[in-house]
């Protein structure tokens, strides 16, 4: 078997792998240490997500009135379970992975959720959250790879990597309010 595999192509492997749902590249990075190199290069993740583009399935269940606080939504997940309670709104998403806030033990919070993966990463922010429906932003720099929050309060903006940093724009900022069309 080992002599099997060790015969493959590495651009057929890369092929095959390309074409496994996200759980199946999660296992086979146990697999050998060059999958695992493989599967960890960002500019494989990017060739992923592009041959497996397909409408997003997320399953919430709302037993209520939203703004009622005893009927929380729901996000189906054994997981992270006690991430969610509470996480009663979606703000939006980027390549599958979720932003959402809701209040967790009387304070505001906010989570990045990856179902792909069943990843959940509470938000350390640094700001507080002062605001019933504070504004927040989701998104991907293209150049760094890295996925970003951005929370705006009183004309000043905090931005969250996901890589850990963070960095803050002066009050002095303008912003410019775009019109749909």
């Amino acid at each position: 078997m080992d002599d099997c595999v060790a015969t493959f192509h590495e651009d057929i492997v890369k092929e095959i792998l390309l074409r496994c749902p996200v759980k199946s590249l999660l296992r086979f990075k146990c697999a050998c240490k060059n999958w695992y190199a493989l599967i960890k290069i960002p500019k494989f993740f990017q060739q992923h997500l592009k041959k497996n583009c397909r409408p997003l399935q997320v399953l919430i269940y709302n037993n209520g009135d939203i703004d009622d606080d005893s009927c929380p939504m729901t996000l189906i997940s054994k997981e992270n379970f006690h991430t969610f309670l509470g996480m009663k709104y979606l703000i939006g998403y980027v390549d599958g992975l979720f932003l959402m806030y809701g209040e967790i033990n009387s304070v505001i919070s906010c989570a990045l959720w990856n179902p792909a993966t069943r990843g959940v990463r509470p938000l350390h922010l640094l700001a507080p959250i002062i605001d019933d429906s504070p504004n927040f932003g989701l998104g991907i720099d293209r150049l760094s790879n890295d996925y970003k929050v951005v929370y705006f309060l009183d004309y000043a903006a905090t931005v969250y990597s996901c890589r850990g940093t963070h960095g803050e724009f002066s009050k002095n900022c303008r912003f410019r309010q775009t019109t749909p069309i």
